[in-house]
């Protein structure tokens, strides 16, 4: 039996996750959270064998969230679930350490299937995702500016162009005020850019979320 947790900050996102896992012998909802912070609680007191994760849940970013899974939790396995497009972040959440990345527009098929290989130990990402992620082996890829934001600047630049203030993420990544604006003129740096409307626009342009 796979012991799994969904993570999602949306009611009826995890109701449609729990029903399809329900059609299954070898699936048990173990456990359910909202935000990145309960998610290491509920693994702790479920001991889930796997944890489906939002990308874009309230508290700690996604690669927060799994630095601190692949330390306090090294045998869980991961599976992000995300209405992000993969060329945009799902080599990022594989390389912090997720064991597979699947967007919601996926089938309900697909997702077991995911939640099946991941827990095998596998990584699972789509056919599509994984010729592009092969073909960065055998050549050079061209390097765009966003190619070379950390981790957490891309977590706060989400943030930014979502519309979220500086308080707002502060609260959310356990950081300052003041570290955020930092991040976000390191960011505007970055990218040859010089305000926040040039960061949507670049967002847009580039399709990263």
């Amino acid at each position: 039996m796979i012991r799994v947790l969904l993570a999602d900050d949306h009611a009826m996102v995890r109701e449609g996750l729990r029903r399809i896992l329900a059609d299954h012998r070898d699936l048990v909802v173990a456990a359910e959270a909202t935000d990145g912070d309960e998610v290491l609680r509920k693994l702790g007191e479920s001991g889930a064998d796997v944890v489906v994760l939002d990308i874009a849940m309230p508290g700690p970013g996604v690669f927060d969230v799994l630095a601190q899974l692949r330390t306090s939790f090294p045998e869980t396995r991961t599976l992000v679930l995300s209405m992000h497009p993969e060329r945009q972040y799902a080599a990022r959440v594989i390389r912090a350490g997720a064991a597979g990345y699947l967007t919601k527009g996926r089938s309900a098929e697909e997702l077991v299937n995911a939640i099946r290989k991941v827990y095998g130990g596998g990584t699972y990402v789509s056919a599509a995702l994984g010729e592009m992620l092969g073909g960065s082996l055998r050549a050079k890829v061209r390097t765009l500016p966003h190619h070379a934001l950390t981790n957490r600047e891309v977590e706060v630049l989400r943030r930014l162009v979502a519309g979220e203030t500086t308080k707002e993420i502060g609260r959310q990544l356990a950081i300052s005020p003041k570290t955020v604006s930092t991040y976000h003129t390191r960011i505007l740096r970055k990218l040859g850019l010089t305000s926040t409307p040039d960061l949507v626009r670049y967002v847009q342009e580039h399709e990263l979320f």
